[in-house]
């Protein structure tokens, strides 16, 4: 395997991994000593992410996720994504977004920091009622 730069390592990890569901990529472009976080408990360690992935593409098929912007800043990529996917459960469409913040050694991602804004898919597959934002600043 070609290893990855920070300026494509980003959109080769959204379109293997998640749009192709291809877990040999997982190992492929992390470190032994990968850790991510922000998508809950730190996730550490290729194992950690075959078991991440295994939960996150059991409940949604159909994943389409893109890279939108990044930015490359020496062995660091800052990318904002977004996606589409179905609720496996209910059937229903859905859309997130996100950033992530990549650090690149060795052309492999040693560590990753997630934001990711999946209040539109709760809101779509009814978890989460689409007036909580505006209860929680008070507005209703």
């Amino acid at each position: 395997m070609t290893l990855e730069t920070p300026d494509t390592i980003a959109s080769t990890w959204m379109e293997r991994v998640w749009n192709q569901l291809d877990t040999d990529a997982i190992d492929e472009l992390l470190t032994d000593d990968h850790v991510s976080y922000g998508i809950g408990d730190a996730i550490v360690g290729k194992a950690g992410w075959r078991e991440f992935h295994a939960a996150f593409s059991g409940a949604l098929s159909n994943i389409k996720l893109g890279i939108d912007d990044q930015v490359v800043s020496g062995n660091r990529v800052a990318a904002a994504w977004s996606g589409t996917a179905t609720h496996a459960a209910t059937g229903t469409p859905v859309t997130m977004s996100g950033m992530v913040f990549l650090r690149v050694e060795d052309g492999r991602v040693a560590e990753g920091r997630n934001s990711a804004d999946f209040i539109p898919m709760l809101t779509q597959i009814g978890l989460v009622d689409e007036n909580a934002m505006a209860r929680a600043l008070g507005a209703v």
